[in-house]
């Protein structure tokens, strides 16, 4: 099989290919290809072109070559087995990246937490828990740094946190450098405080 979906293809679904020979068999541009189950012996350059997106493709085949070939955005779920791959396109995940700073005492001025680089993050926030005692409050900010040195207040909470309570800090501004800083809302009124960053990858 030769081109076998050639030119501009909305969608492939559930689709079943079973050959000796598959060359260029998903070629042009693809909207998605869902589910699909192909079976050969030899597979060379499956997926070419533009292909928006593999859903749960199932790809069987002893030797398989430029088996995502061109560009396309997202394989999810796909199952591929084969006894030889070459040149297999990377496919990145979206990574999840996660730090913490737990039972930190507050002062009465701002101590700000380590900088964390923020480049490589889609989405972002930082959740801070006020531990207490007692009513004391705690108040909090998101800087920002384009080279770790000179910082920006970006957000900060509206109010002290209230001792028991949680506030969510999302950054507004993007710059390649993120942190969190923290103080007692009342001189002389210290509480402790957990931290917690979440970062998601693009």
């Amino acid at each position: 099989m030769t081109n076998l979906l050639n030119g501009t293809i909305t969608s492939v679904l559930g689709a079943t290919v079973t050959a000796g020979t598959l060359t260029n068999l998903l070629n042009g541009t693809i909207t998605s290809v869902l589910g699909a189950t192909i079976t050969a012996g030899t597979l060379t350059n499956l997926l070419n072109g533009t292909i928006t997106s593999v859903l749960g493709a199932t790809v069987t085949a002893g030797t398989l070559t430029n088996l995502l070939n061109g560009t396309i955005t997202s394989v999810l779920g796909a199952t591929i087995t084969a006894g030889t791959l070459s040149s297999v396109t990377s496919i990145s995940q979206k990574s999840f990246q996660e730090s913490q700073l737990i039972s930190t005492p507050t002062a009465n001025t701002f101590t700000a937490l380590p900088a964390v680089t923020t480049s490589v993050f889609g989405t972002y926030s930082f959740f801070v828990y006020n531990r207490g005692p007692g009513v004391n409050r705690v108040d909090a900010l998101v800087e920002i740094s384009a080279n770790g040195t000179n910082w920006y207040t970006d957000v900060t909470t509206v109010t002290g946190i209230l001792s028991g309570s949680v506030d969510v800090l999302v950054p507004q501004r993007f710059l390649k450098y993120t942190r969190l800083s923290y103080r007692s809302s009342l001189i002389g009124a210290p509480s402790t405080i957990d931290v917690f960053f979440n970062g998601q990858g693009t």
